[in-house]
């Protein structure tokens, strides 16, 4: 993969995309790697340009509770928030699997974005998009039940990646009962709850030993997050 498939990058000319290419470094970290630390500078954006794993954005309190706040895949970028407004970083960057990733210099990525209106606009399209979904964790958080709160994560999460297979749709990663209770700021043994009941409903399949989840009836997990069926 190169930039031309990273979705920010791919409406760019080849010489600004080449710009960011040259001037950037190419790391192969191991799985468990931290890449960057919540409060650390912000110096550099990270483009993941291969690899089967994933890199996890998210946060740990002074008494270990974890907060997973997004998890970013082949084709995507991260680290751009404290690149762009100058201050810390406001996560924790870790990888999951095996990653490439490529590092561009935070005065490089500015640059390239004062000079280049195609990824100024893609990345005010990017920035929205999870704008928008930080809202919507805000709103879930404040206002409605775990339950309804697991099921909206659950369908994000098919949506970016879910496979079709005769039971239905299954999650493309890999999450532990506690990776999905980081998701939500939540208890595992909550979490574990509810999957068992919406188990012996037959809503969803949960592999724990393969930490594998399968969506048997998606418009059932849709009703719970929307009971009126309005959008």
């Amino acid at each position: 993969m190169s930039l031309a498939e990273v979705t920010v990058f791919k409406n760019m000319s080849g010489e600004d995309r080449s710009r960011l290419e040259v001037g950037g470094t190419i790391l192969e970290p191991r799985d468990g790697a931290t890449i960057f630390g919540q409060g650390d500078p912000a110096d550099a954006v990270f483009a993941i340009i291969a690899g089967d794993g994933r890199v996890r954005i998210g946060s740990i309190d002074r008494h270990s509770k974890a907060l997973m706040v997004e998890v970013f895949r082949a084709g995507e970028i991260f680290g751009d928030i404290g690149v762009i407004d100058g201050g810390s970083r406001t996560a924790a960057a870790v990888t999951e699997g095996r990653v490439r990733l490529l590092k561009i210099r935070g005065t490089t990525f500015l640059t390239t974005v004062a000079n280049c209106p195609a990824l100024g606009d893609a990345l005010c399209r990017v920035m929205a998009s999870r704008l928008r979904r930080a809202f919507e964790l805000f709103q879930d958080a404040t206002f409605n039940t775990l339950e309804v709160r697991l099921a909206r994560q659950i369908l994000y999460l098919a949506s970016r990646g879910g496979r079709q297979t005769p039971q239905g749709i299954r999650l493309s990663d890999r999450l532990r009962q506690a990776d999905l209770a980081d998701l939500l700021g939540a208890t595992t043994r909550s979490i574990i709850t509810t999957l068992n009941a919406w188990r012996a409903a037959g809503l969803v399949i949960y592999d724990t030993d393969r930490a594998l989840l399968t969506v048997c009836d998606i418009a059932r997990l849709r009703s719970i997050v929307e009971p009126d069926g309005e959008s």
